[in-house]
């Protein structure tokens, strides 16, 4: 069940992402890649505020997760906080809409 709700497609872009970033110097590789991992994570963030299931949850907490971990990483604290306020601001909504 847990490799199920493993968002593979994200987790294949982020490593895309990372070896795009290898072949490119070092200090634009790190802004470009944090910067894409930001964007792209605020993308699916809308797209899965259009939805509203248990497994899209699922899906989005484990990439949230992964994406933390990764920025951890790298060590870039303003692209976390960014996520950690996108995901708390689609939470607040997805509550919003449950009780409408």
């Amino acid at each position: 069940m847990r490799l199920a709700v493993q968002p593979w497609k994200l987790i294949k872009r982020v490593k895309e992402i990372e070896q795009d970033v290898h072949a490119e110097p070092e200090t634009v590789q790190q802004k470009d890649t944090k910067q894409t991992a930001a964007v792209d994570l605020s993308k699916r963030l809308q797209d899965f505020r259009s939805l509203n299931n248990a497994s899209t949850l699922k899906e989005l907490l484990c990439f949230h997760n992964f994406m933390l971990l990764w920025l951890c990483y790298h060590g870039d604290p303003i692209n976390m906080l960014y996520i950690d306020s996108a995901l708390e601001e689609w939470r607040k909504r997805k509550m919003e809409r449950a009780r409408q």
